[in-house]
């Protein structure tokens, strides 16, 4: 019989709170080999909607005179900060069942397996448990 570990991949890449971080990130549970400005992204990317993922389109002169002038991008100016808060986004909306895309793009702008798999551990304990199905 074979053993298989269900262990969470945030205990393997993250083991210890880093007393260096602000308190309400310490209570999410990162530590370890992400910088403290990752945490900073993961921790802003909770109060982006879906929305700011897709890419956002110039207004026209005739909707910037009755809209006003183009919001802020949302985006981040780092490409790896960016992807890394396109997988936080996706996984503080969608938990565990996040597109392969965000995993994909994080693994390309450099983070490893086990990163992704601690930000999305320690996102998904810190998700409220229920969701309500109705508006």
């Amino acid at each position: 019989m074979a053993f298989i570990d269900f262990g969470d991949a945030a205990h393997r890449a993250q083991p210890i709170p880093s007393a260096d971080l602000p308190a309400d990130i310490q209570t999410l549970g990162f530590a370890g080999p992400l910088s403290v400005l990752e945490h900073r992204v993961i921790e802003l990317a909770r109060h982006d909607s879906l929305e700011t993922l897709r890419a956002q389109r110039k207004r026209g002169w005739f909707a910037r005179l009755i809209l006003g002038p183009q919001p802020a991008s949302p985006m981040l100016a780092n490409e790896r900060l960016e992807a890394l808060r396109r997988l936080a986004v996706h996984t503080w909306h969608k938990g565990y069942q996040l597109p392969a895309s965000a995993r994909k793009e994080a693994r390309i702008a450099g983070f490893s397996e086990d990163q992704i798999g601690a930000v999305v551990d320690t996102i998904g304990r810190a998700r409220a448990p229920f969701q309500r199905l109705a508006a």
